[in-house]
């Protein structure tokens, strides 16, 4: 009996031991996840951002493209930049936003005005008729 165990033993030991081995990545025994994530990032890339308000009047307006900004503006307001995402933009991506503050509309009740969100000339989002408080936003991400 005590030879059997002690052969099952030195059985189980190789198993474990030939399990420990080489992997499956061909004698790399880091995570294929790992080494995904060492792939440089590819070239900058640079993309055209219009925002814009509609209506009339005078709002707040805060947003963002590539950084931060906030101000009051007359209505309508349209403003266009550049955005280069480069190194870990280009997979994470940034924020783009544009939020106007309630207006007085014409019938005297505050209203947020319209907005619209353009990346290289097509309309990633649109907050038509001023539906939402939250005004206009995308992630921009590398292609």
């Amino acid at each position: 009996m005590r030879r059997t165990v002690s052969g099952v033993a030195l059985v189980m030991a190789g198993v474990l031991l030939a399990g420990c081995g080489v992997g499956s990545g061909g004698g790399d025994d880091k995570p294929a996840s790992a080494a995904k994530s060492k792939k440089k990032p590819g070239p900058p890339e640079t993309h055209e951002v219009t925002l814009e308000v509609q209506g009339t009047g005078s709002s707040q307006i805060g947003w963002a493209a590539g950084s931060s900004h906030f101000g009051t503006a007359t209505l309508p307001w349209k403003k266009t930049t550049e955005v280069t995402l480069e190194g870990a933009q280009l997979k994470t991506g940034v924020q783009l936003y544009v939020t106007p503050q309630a207006v007085k509309g014409a019938n005297g009740k505050f209203v947020f005005p319209p907005c619209v969100l353009k990346v290289d000339g097509k309309k990633v989002d649109e907050n038509a008729g001023g539906k939402s408080s939250q005004g206009c936003k995308y992630h921009l991400k590398g292609s």
